[in-house]
């Protein structure tokens, strides 16, 4: 294998990857997608309405204003526990079937009460059925609520007894330390009191969460009816139904929740509310990132980018440097680099996860009232990335400034571990200690495995350091080289160089010509230290099988990371045999990538199947080969994610086809190599959170169900309004089977409606353009780039280019002072909203609000109300 060839090989393989890579990204932030409001066209009846109501306005000369939707593409996922999405009401279908059903309303005056009182029948059924299911759900989360409480309470009067029975050690037991035993005792029992009733406090507040939300679910979905239909009947079935139902009139949760605060407060924090509040309150619904934080978070990222791209120039107009081996300054910095970007990721994965609504401070068993946010762990890496920025520079340009090439990493590392070490608390936004150490806590318990039970936190942090092998034999490199191969006598850093090419190296010397040394050579050493990430999973798979005695998943998977022992074996014995024969191939090149292939499919296999829990055999017909319960939107992210795992777990493929060829040097291949590890750690991260959420995979909770936090009176009020909105509000959670299915059915409808009114397709140009052809000169506003592409279309194509124009725009941005007329196609909840904004119009000016109207207000008086329901039409006018 040439040169040429090897070249080709590596181009294919880089630009696979990075490709399959790149279309994973739309997944990686899924806080940033978005989620358009379904367009809901103008029926034939709704235009006719609209000419009505333009001619019984003032005939306008300037132009009318025209908003084709609410162009409010905000969505607001209801903050319910996927565990509990089933048992909620499922609003977002009974508004659906209101919808569908009033689209299908004869003009017939007998006809459309006859349909509405089938409508009326059906809906009242699936109402009826939606409150039982709530009723028992609820009488059940009641039963448990106050079995806790009871258990809860004995733990208390147990405890306060106790404290009570003992008294004070005397004579020699105080003098031996028995006053301190007893007071740790105390203590420890005293925490974990608190504790617990913390937690119980968090599930009442989901319980009433659950409350609130149904019985307002309730309410706005009956008073949608009484809209859409005409009638009060959805009033009167919740004044004999919801509001005398069991799940609303109950007020133990309420008498629960004064209950532990009571306990908490006088018996556990002596009296004192605002310490006991304190250890009870939770977190708002929508935590508020500190404005500090996010300068800080900009800034460091910034300069980072900044010094970065100063490293890539400076790197290539530096001149060589015969003095100084090869490779040898990017064993000592990539190291470092590659963890800052992995704590970076993790920031980004903590961003996504809450975004979507994946619990991860439940699940890692973080402090939910105190733990770092995701922007705070982004910005503590971000400047630790532009620390190593500045070492790489000061590295370069070491001749300049007078100091030891090799000082700068050396100085990186003090400062690390200073930061890391340091037991300095005050102030916490700087030093954050608690957070440091739970982390030196739980890397202790990975490095000493066997000897504790494991937690959801030390395995995937093993996890993590499964894709960090690459720093681990970097970090080996640093101390064997800082300890060996550096010459501290005349007080100066001097590397211990030879130029010999020939034979081998000896201890305590680099090759400066190709930077060959004992250090990164010692086969033993550095197989020693590849596998320690997987011996530390391998001895926690072991502790795990010994404390549940399953042998699936837990023996099953140690067998997983044995196989990273054998791989490691075989290619260690390869270079041995290489290094005493380097013109022959020995037997262990082949094992060795017989070995490759046998841990890549296990390893490969386990991700899909085990860690994301995909190839499900329940998945719907729509998703194949993933699962039912999916949370992240698209199911090509899936898909997409499958085939970057796969490509990525290949990135060796590169070290042996290039590697062995003699192409390219393996310290370049890893460095290449090791990000993509990283980035697919990063991926897999997201999915494993998911599966480990919605499935309880790994048996590390006892329970299902996961703590949410508290609707705040703002959060609630958000809440109400935007359950108007078309798919305004979404059960977080759904499995793709039940999206699918409402979508198809919604489509259908659509292209019912359409063909039955002989509508084209795209009809959002539609009222712009009627009201042109009557000799209106109109503009419509919208924010949907698409639509006002085929809108503009329309109009040329009808010869309406003069009279219609369009703008891609927000309405709460657009200038209406030049218009005397405006026709609002919007939601029930903009309304309201748009008001003020309406304002700037001039007095005398017409205003027509289509299918909901204006909420009683000075500015605006109603002049006439043309058609009922979706169609109606009113026509305003400015005081």
């Amino acid at each position: 294998m040439g040169t040429n060839t090897g070249m080709v090989i590596a181009g294919v393989a880089g630009a696979t990857a990075l490709v399959i890579t790149a279309a994973a990204v739309p997944f990686v932030a899924p806080a940033l997608r978005r989620v358009c409001i379904p367009y809901v066209p103008a029926t034939t009846e709704q235009l006719s309405n609209v000419s009505r109501a333009l001619s019984l306005a003032t005939k306008n000369s300037k132009g009318t204003l025209i908003d084709l939707g609410s162009g409010d593409g905000r969505v607001l996922a209801s903050h319910l526990t996927p565990e509990w999405r089933k048992q909620y009401i499922d609003y977002e279908r009974l508004k659906n079937l209101l919808y569908d059903d009033m689209m299908e309303v004869p003009a017939d005056d007998d006809r459309r009460e006859e349909h509405i009182s089938r409508l009326d029948e059906k809906f009242f059924n699936e109402c009826d059925q939606e409150l039982t299911k709530i009723n028992l759900f609820f009488s059940q989360k009641i039963a448990e609520g106050q079995g806790k409480h009871h258990e809860l309470q004995t733990e208390l009067q147990v405890f306060k007894d106790v404290l009570g029975s003992r008294s004070e050690p005397s004579g020699i037991r105080r003098r031996f330390g028995g006053k301190d035993r007893f007071h740790k005792e105390t203590t420890r029992n005293e925490q974990q009191l608190k504790l617990a009733f913390s937690e119980f406090y968090l599930s009442l507040v989901l319980v009433q969460n659950y409350q609130q939300l149904n019985a307002t679910g309730f309410r706005k979905i009956l008073k949608k009816h009484d809209k859409l239909t005409g009638n009060e009947r959805g009033l009167d079935w919740r004044i004999n139904k919801v509001e005398k139902s069991s799940f609303f009139l109950n007020r133990e949760i309420e008498t629960l929740i004064t209950n532990v605060e009571t306990s908490v407060i006088n018996d556990l924090e002596g009296g004192n509310r605002q310490a006991g509040m304190k250890r009870l309150k939770v977190p708002p619904l929508s935590e508020k990132q500190k404005p500090l934080t996010t300068f800080s978070l900009g800034l460091f990222i910034g300069a980072s980018i900044v010094l970065l791209l100063a490293i890539l120039l400076s790197w290539m107009a530096s001149p060589a440097r015969p003095q100084e081996p090869k490779w040898v300054a990017v064993r000592l910095f990539r190291g470092p680099l590659l963890l800052f970007l992995s704590i970076f990721l993790c920031g980004v994965n903590m961003a996504g996860w809450a975004a979507a609504g994946v619990n991860h401070v439940l699940i890692f068993e973080v402090d939910p009232r105190n733990h770092l946010s995701y922007q705070t762990l982004m910005q503590i890496a971000s400047f630790m990335i532009m620390l190593w920025s500045f070492a790489v520079l000061a590295y370069l340009y070491a001749h300049m400034l007078h100091i030891p090439p090799f000082a700068p990493p050396l100085v990186l590392m003090i400062i690390c571990l200073v930061l890391l070490l340091n037991p300095i608390a005050k102030p916490d936004s700087v030093f954050h200690r608690n957070s440091r150490f739970w982390l030196l806590k739980h890397c202790y318990k990975c490095f000493t495995s066997p000897f504790h039970f494991v937690t959801f936190t030390d395995f995937w942090l093993g996890d993590q350091m499964n894709s960090l092998t690459t720093a681990f034999l970097d970090f080996q490199y640093f101390v064997c080289f800082y300890a060996t191969e550096v010459d501290y006598s005349n007080g100066w850093i001097e590397v211990k160089g030879i130029n010999s090419t020939t034979g081998s190296v000896p201890w305590g010397s680099v090759e400066l010509s190709n930077g060959k040394d004992q250090c990164a050579s010692a086969a033993g050493l550095r197989s020693l230290m590849s596998i320690i990430p997987a011996m530390i999973r391998f001895l926690q798979c072991l502790r795990r099988y010994r404390d549940t005695k399953r042998v699936h998943p837990h023996l099953v998977n140690a067998g997983k990371y044995s196989t990273t022992f054998f791989v490691v074996a075989c290619g260690a014995l390869n270079k041995y045999y290489e290094a005493s024969d380097p013109n022959s191939t020995s037997i262990f090149f082949y094992i060795w990538i017989l070995s490759y292939i046998m841990s890549f499919t296990y390893t490969f296999l386990w991700d899909i199947f085990m860690d994301w829990g995909l190839i499900d055999p329940r998945a719907p017909k729509e998703a194949r080969f993933l699962r039912e319960e999916m949370i992240y939107g698209s199911k090509w992210y899936y898909y997409l994610a499958i085939a970057q795992d796969f490509v990525l777990r290949l990135a060796w493929v590169l070290n042996v086809s290039l590697g062995e060829a003699w192409t390219l040097d393996s310290d370049f291949l890893t460095t290449v190599t090791a990000p993509f590890e990283v980035f697919r750690r990063f991926i897999w991260n997201y999915f494993r959170l998911e599966n480990e959420h919605v499935n309880n995979c790994g048996q590390f909770r006892a329970v299902r169900d996961i703590s949410v936090k508290p609707i705040r009176k703002g959060d609630l009020e958000s809440l109400l309004s935007k359950m108007d909105q078309m798919d305004g509000v979404t059960h977080r959670g759904h499995d793709l089977m039940e999206r699918v299915k409402k979508q198809k059915k919604s489509a259908k409808a659509s292209r019912q409606l359409l063909r039955k009114n002989r509508f084209n397709r795209m009809i959002a140009a539609a009222p712009v353009l009627q009201c042109a052809k009557e000799g209106y000169r109109s503009t419509g506003v919208e924010l949907n780039s698409i639509l006002v592409a085929y809108s503009k279309y329309r109009s040329i194509k009808e010869g309406l280019g003069k009279e219609a124009r369009f703008m891609r725009k927000n309405i709460f941005k657009t200038d209406l002072s030049p218009y005397e007329t405006a026709v609002i196609f919007g939601a029930e909840s903009l309304m309201g909203d748009l008001v003020p904004k309406l304002s700037e119009m001039r007095s005398n000016t017409n205003l027509l609000a289509c299918r909901f109207p204006l909420p009683e207000n000075d500015a605006w008086k109603l002049e006439h109300q043309i058609g009922e329901g979706i169609d109606a039409v009113w026509v305003y006018k400015r005081n």
